[in-house]
């Protein structure tokens, strides 16, 4: 397990709930930033999350209209690997 900072935790606890996004691209931001600190015991880089969100397009899409939390959207595609 990672060392993660205050920061981190907050922002890993704040997408255990489905937020008031604004757009899919907020969700996507959340996604990505989870990705890079490592929630599923992999920190991925910018482009390998970049990567694998792209992948995961189209049930990164549903899950937001399904409004999951990035969290487990997350979770869900950084263990499928893409």
């Amino acid at each position: 397990m990672y060392k993660r900072t205050e920061q981190a935790r907050a922002v890993i606890e704040s997408c255990n709930e489905f937020k008031d996004y604004q757009s899919i691209d907020e969700y996507i931001t959340d996604i990505r930033q989870l990705l890079m600190l490592g929630v599923i015991n992999r920190k991925y880089v910018r482009a390998e999350a970049e990567q694998l969100i792209n992948y995961d397009m189209e049930y990164i899409k549903k899950e937001f209209a399904n409004k999951i939390d990035a969290f487990f959207t997350t979770v869900d595609i950084g263990f499928s690997g893409g």
